[in-house]
């Protein structure tokens, strides 16, 4: 581009302004794909036009009918209506500076210590988006809104929506393939490291492990003292993995004012400031109602205050401008897609009681019902701070609107249960939810159950969802099944990753066998 710029034979056409506005807005360069727009309306430009679907033997009247048939929803998420397809290289470009937002960052950092390149809060670009469609005679639809509200949403979780349930750790294992659980002593001196090895030794606090060798008994004779002789030889060069084992050590829980159904209907004072005492309701002395930082307010006055999060109070502040009519647009009113992303705005930032209030209160009043992705979005949340209480409300809310069950649902159900050290009940749900709602996870969520359950030494709980794995296997479809699940089931059983030698591969990893007497 700057040889371009500095080499004058070179003309910018309206197609090479078009192709530099779609690179600049994957690469990130918000600043720079906002000059192009301006520069295309100011020589007059007209909007790219939506693609030319590609050709098909089908009808005229064939494809109208699956046009119909097609759900609306995925239309508005998906389609680009004419005349916006630039502009959505220029919300691109918003998301993609937000990348080291939602890579590293920095949570303990509050959002006002947060450099303005970051994009926490997109608003002022939104609004030169904005204008730049008026001025050119775009008008703004609902699915445009909810791409621009996507932005909001696109800067990763916050230290309130987050929680370091566990940390894995690796503890050396000895030259003859003994091991001992940690923690070892690593800070005191070599010879103190050694005495305690030989009195662990000695109190039988270690046992034997698969080491990356091979095991060969003695043409099957037994030793003089009774035992089985084992002569290990090396097979190849031992790999980290296989000179140490992994153990993973549980952190204590969240702080209650992070857990919705910790603070539901209760009066705190500024959790992010004093702790967050919970004020005793039948208390005749409790102060009363107060505005200030230091006044009681239940856990949704504190997410609604403006302090809260910034960003998270201008999301809100646009979404209402949009309905009021933003920048010489018309009022318009935003569809479910908009409103999901306001609810994960929320979550995001841990405001998930005003997430609740959007799901239970707000989309119903306007006559929106909440879809999978308003519950799958909730859920996540919910997982990523160990609310299990609230993770089971909302699926049972789930069935009994009879509101889709997908495999993002039962992702974040595992994952809720594995952050609070549950892995039996994670592997419980997985399979109850195959067996109701005939749905799986994705294969890395098996993976992951499987991982917990060595790493925390519950060899049963990993071999007993190696059965369930198996009896996917086994599994054939019915008539009342339909094609979208069996396409599921059947690209799980194909999956490599989870097949008979790489679930022994895994648990080699983690020095434990998986014998062929564990496969049916």
């Amino acid at each position: 581009e700057r040889l371009v710029g500095q080499i004058g034979w070179t003309p910018i056409t309206e197609e090479l302004s078009y192709r530099l506005l779609e690179a600049n807005g994957k690469a990130g360069n918000v600043r720079r794909t906002l000059a192009l727009l301006e520069l295309r309306r100011k020589r007059g430009y007209a909007p790219r036009e939506q693609d030319v679907r590609p050709t098909s033997n089908k009808t005229e009247d064939e494809e109208e009918e699956e046009d119909l048939q097609n759900n609306n929803l995925i239309a508005n998420r998906h389609n680009i209506a004419p005349g916006e397809k630039e502009f959505v290289h220029a919300l691109t470009s918003i998301s993609s500076a937000q990348l080291p937002l939602r890579r590293t960052r920095n949570i303990y950092l509050h959002e006002s210590s947060l450099s303005p390149s970051t994009l926490n809060n997109p608003t002022n670009y939104l609004d030169a988006i904005l204008i730049n469609m008026s001025r050119r005679n775009v008008p703004l639809t609902p699915a445009m809104a909810a791409r621009m509200l996507g932005c909001y949403a696109s800067t990763g979780r916050t230290a309130r929506a987050l929680h370091y349930f566990y940390k894995v750790v690796r503890d050396p294992i000895e030259d003859d393939g003994y091991y001992i659980p940690g923690p070892h002593p690593t800070s005191a001196g070599r010879i103190e490291l050694e005495e305690w090895k030989e009195r662990k030794r000695q109190e039988g606090a270690g046992r034997v492990v698969v080491t990356g060798f091979e095991r060969e008994e003695d043409d099957g004779a037994a030793s003089d003292d009774g035992n089985d002789s084992i002569t290990m030889k090396p097979s190849g060069m031992p790999l980290l993995s296989e000179m140490t084992k992994t153990r993973m050590i549980m952190h204590p829980p969240p702080p209650f004012h992070k857990i919705p159904s910790a603070v539901k209907g209760q009066n705190l004072s500024d959790p992010y400031s004093f702790g967050g005492m919970v004020e005793d309701p039948s208390s005749s002395s409790s102060p009363p109602f107060e505005n200030q930082h230091h006044g009681k307010r239940t856990k949704y006055e504190w997410e609604i205050d403006r302090e809260y999060s910034l960003a998270l109070t201008a999301a809100f502040a646009f979404a209402d401008s949009l309905t009021h009519g933003a920048c010489g647009h018309d009022p318009i009113e935003l569809d479910v897609v908009g409103w999901n992303c306001l609810i994960k705005a929320c979550c995001h930032r841990g405001a998930f009681h005003r997430a609740l209030k959007i799901l239970n209160e707000t989309m119903p009043q306007r006559g929106i019902e909440p879809d999978s992705y308003s519950y799958n979005t909730l859920l996540a949340g919910f997982a990523r701070v160990g609310d299990i209480a609230s993770l089971k409300e909302y699926l049972i809310r789930m069935t009994n609107k009879r509101v889709p069950v997908t495999k993002y649902t039962a992702q974040a159900m595992a994952d809720g249960f594995l952050n609070v050290g549950d892995v039996s009940g994670a592997s419980s749900m997985v399979q109850d939810i195959f067996n109701q709602h005939d749905t799986l996870p994705p294969y890395t969520t098996h993976l992951k159950i499987i991982e917990f359950a060595l790493s925390n030494g519950l060899i049963f709980e990993a071999k007993r969802h190696v059965y369930f794995v198996q009896q996917l296997w086994k599994w054939q479809p019915s008539q009342h099944h339909d094609k979208q699940f069996c396409k599921i089931v059947d690209a799980t059983k194909r999956n490599p990753k989870l097949s008979k030698k790489a679930l022994q591969k895994l648990f080699r990893y983690f020095h434990e066998e998986l014998n062929d007497k564990d496969f049916f």
